[in-house]
């Protein structure tokens, strides 16, 4: 058998999987053509109903904003002129009409609608839901083709606003959208129906559809379930491929439906196959007559002769060689090279053997380099491991020397809280006085310095536990030495006008609480109440015990003991709407002054608890909001007794102390305090910020190392709006230098721990430099 025949018949054999694949690829082509526009058929059925969605929303947004005319609560006359001036602007809607609670026609922006009475039949079925309604194809019986679709959005008093949404204007509108979308073919139809099925708009030719019925070989396919696409068969034979969106789509009440004819679809798909069976037939009979003339006329002869000399070879005649001028020229560097390597056959022969020779010498030169080589790899990777124990050394170093830095702070500020309770116990030791108030104080002090200690114990443990990266748990804790140590603290933020009194059971059981997120709600609580009590007021925080049994209603708690917190005050109140909306996140009374987070936070840490929160409250007489906490199972701290009332009187200069450690911020207040200042304190910058809008202090004392906002970043916000008031920072860092502290916007700096002298100096000096500021601004208004 030639060796043309040969190849021809494997390029046959190798060409026939070749074209299988291709027939198969243009089977599927159309197969995925079909699919590609089914799905495109789908999506222009689903932007449709987005679209018919978007109108519906925006006639809802037209009814809110007509809600707050006044007009519409006028007489009739002053209402139609109101809606006939808005429906001017509006050509989307054919008219505007008030419906009252008896479901008559109040007034209208058409005399059209007018003229067919008080209550025309397409009013059936409309209701004032709150998200408004979509009612049935209607048509105006004075106006030849004024077919509308009637939507609705509820008004006060139980009244319906009625948009009569124009069909030839959805026609249009829905005729342009399809124009500017990917429509899959050009005969794609797209069908809008109301809850009958009957049509309100067609693209194309959409205003001579208005009206009808859909067809019944398209109702199958507008189900209620899902998204369906199907071919179904027309009254005429054809096909039709059809994308249906499910009636509970919202908008309820209309459906989108898209159409396409399959002959449009087959017309495209048979060229493509007929066009790519041509183009594999002529690329086969292209490759099969090339592979003959080339086989025949350059393989077959040349082949042959080279054949003839490797069997020489074979045979041992290594002196036969191959004659290259009579071998075609794409075969002569394949004869030349067959020569050459019969000539080097035999010279390689010997070379071999020299170089196995030279090659045994090398290897054992090699091994010994290798050994060499192996042995210093053991030393390097020795040298290795230490150096990644020294890295890792250092790291822990630097790790520990970051730390450190933080324990310094926290430390000083216990060394703070200690030193300035020991002297204001030395101060009131001194004055000799045998008042009982002063005893109380006295004990106050001491305990706040213990305090201090235990403080510094916790952070040891709080580092130990930091480090085995465990979760702090809730742990039994005594609410009333909290709400009692929290009293001052809301006490100098709630202002003279608002007297706060706290009621504790002695009695009272340990809750099993987050103390930091239970403090953070009573305070955020005390803060809502004093917002309400613009004019001042009473606020008073009480405690309890409360049995929760299986027969009570109480559907958020399971049965079981709980520890109430009651914060009361003799506010405003809160409406009923309020009062349901007033958890929600983000949702605020105050304007732009609120987040709306605080109530939401409460209710966030009673639930983590495994508590919750009950609101009552009456409009012009309070607000009570009571917090209910699961009961400890040990035993908690013995609880501290109930502060006095603090009373408060006119001080000629307020201080606003700014730092977020209570304890130290407590003792700042303690010292100003005796040193004849009035004082304001906040936890952080941004509470700061906010104290700031409402009072106008005379000295501003910030801590260094706050979260969320430093004291030098509040100090520049400060001074970025504005206040020219003396700032001094107080704060036990040793970063911040006093260089530093004179290139910064600040005044002054006082290092933690710090003693009452060195705090009377240091205001005594703002003081006059405040007076020099002061003098310096009234000579320049003067001027």
């Amino acid at each position: 058998m030639r060796l043309s025949f040969r190849v021809t018949l494997l390029l046959l054999v190798c060409l026939l999987p070749a074209i299988g694949v291709c027939l198969s690829v243009i089977s599927r082509m159309q197969d995925t053509q079909e699919t590609a526009v089914s799905g495109l058929l789908l999506r222009q059925a689903e932007l449709a109903n987005a679209n018919l969605d978007g109108i519906v929303q925006a006639s809802q947004q037209l009814g809110a904003a007509v809600a707050q005319l006044p007009d519409l609560r006028d007489s009739p006359a002053a209402c139609q002129n109101r809606l006939a001036t808005i429906g001017r602007t509006l050509s989307a809607y054919r008219f505007l009409a008030v419906v009252d609670a008896s479901g008559a026609i109040r007034c209208t922006s058409s005399a059209a609608v007018a003229a067919e009475g008080p209550r025309p039949e397409w009013l059936t079925g409309l209701s004032a839901t709150p998200g408004g309604s979509v009612g049935r194809y209607a048509q105006l019986k004075q106006v030849e083709g004024a077919g509308f679709l009637p939507l609705t959005s509820a008004l006060p008093e139980r009244e319906l606003l009625v948009m009569g949404l124009d069909l030839r204007w959805l026609s249009r509108h829905f005729a342009d959208a399809r124009a500017l979308s990917a429509a899959p073919a050009s005969n794609t139809g797209l069908i809008i129906t109301d809850r009958d099925g009957t049509i309100l708009a067609r693209a194309p030719e959409g205003e001579q559809w208005a009206g009808q019925r859909l067809p019944f070989n398209v109702q199958p396919a507008n189900g209620d379930r899902k998204a369906n696409v199907t071919t179904i068969g027309g009254p005429d034979g054809s096909r039709l491929i059809v994308a249906a969106v499910p009636r509970s789509t919202p908008p309820v009440g209309l459906t989108a439906v898209a159409t396409l004819p399959t002959v449009d679809l087959n017309a495209g798909s048979s060229q493509v196959i007929w066009d790519g069976l041509l183009l594999v037939g002529a690329v086969v009979a292209a490759v099969l007559l090339l592979a003959i003339l080339y086989t025949s006329r350059l393989l077959d002869r040349p082949l042959a002769g080279l054949s003839d000399v490797l069997g020489r070879w074979s045979a041992g005649d290594l002196d036969a060689r191959a004659d290259t001028t009579r071998l075609p020229a794409s075969f002569r560097d394949l004869g030349a090279a067959l020569n050459a390597v019969v000539i080097r056959l035999t010279r390689d022969q010997v070379e071999q053997r020299r170089r196995a020779d030279r090659a045994a010498a090398e290897l054992g030169d090699r091994s010994r380099d290798l050994s060499l080589a192996n042995n210093r790899l053991q030393v390097e990777i020795a040298e290795r491991d230490k150096s990644e124990a020294a890295l890792h050394h250092g790291q822990k170093l630097q790790a520990i020397g970051q730390l450190s830095g933080g324990i310094a702070h926290d430390f000083n500020n216990l060394l703070a809280t200690i030193l300035g309770s020991l002297e204001l116990m030395e101060r009131r030791v001194s004055a000799g006085t045998s008042d009982p108030t002063n005893t109380d104080r006295l004990r106050t002090l001491i305990e706040r310095a213990i305090g201090a200690v235990q403080r510094g114990a916790q952070l040891t443990s709080g580092l130990l536990a930091f480090s085995r990266r465990e979760p702090m748990p809730a742990r039994p804790t005594d609410l009333n030495a909290l709400i009692a140590d929290l009293a001052t603290l809301a006490t100098s933020t709630l202002g003279r006008r608002i007297r706060l009194t706290t009621e504790l059971t002695p009695s009272l059981w340990p809750a099993m609480v987050d103390p930091s997120q239970i403090e953070a709600a009573i305070l955020n609580l005390c803060l809502n109440a004093r917002d309400a009590m613009p004019d001042g007021g009473m606020l008073t925080i009480r405690t309890g015990n409360v049995v929760i049994d299986p027969s009570s209603s109480a559907p958020d708690l399971s049965a079981g003991d709980y520890v109430s917190v009651t914060v009361a005050d003799t506010g405003i109140g809160m409406s009923a709407a309020v009062q349901r909306r007033a958890f929600d996140p983000f949702f605020t009374t105050k304007g732009d002054a609120g987040s709306g987070l605080g109530l939401s936070q409460v209710q966030s840490a009673a639930r983590q608890a495994g508590g919750t929160v009950q609101l009552r409250s009456v409009e012009g007489e309070g607000t009570t909001i009571t917090l209910l906490l699961p009961r400890g199972t040990d035993q908690a701290a013995p609880a501290k007794p109930a502060a006095r009332a603090v009373e408060t009187d006119a001080l000629a200069c307020l201080v606003l102390v700014v730092d977020d450690d209570h304890a130290v911020r407590q003792v700042a207040v303690e010292m100003l305090h005796d040193l004849g200042y009035q004082v304001v304190e906040a936890p952080g910058g941004a509470e700061a910020l906010t104290l700031m809008t409402e009072l106008r202090p005379d000295i501003i004392l910030v801590d260094y190392a706050m979260p969320g906002m430093n004291g030098l970043q509040l100090t520049r916000a400060l001074r970025d709006r504005g206040v020219t008031l003396p700032i001094a920072m107080v704060t036990g860092y040793a970063e911040l230098d006093d260089s530093q502290a004179g290139k910064s916007p600040l005044d002054g700096l006082l290092r933690k721990p710090f003693t009452i002298q060195e705090l009377q100096a240091l205001l005594s000096t703002l003081r006059a430099r405040g007076e020099r500021n002061t003098n310096v601004v009234r000579l320049n208004l003067a001027r």
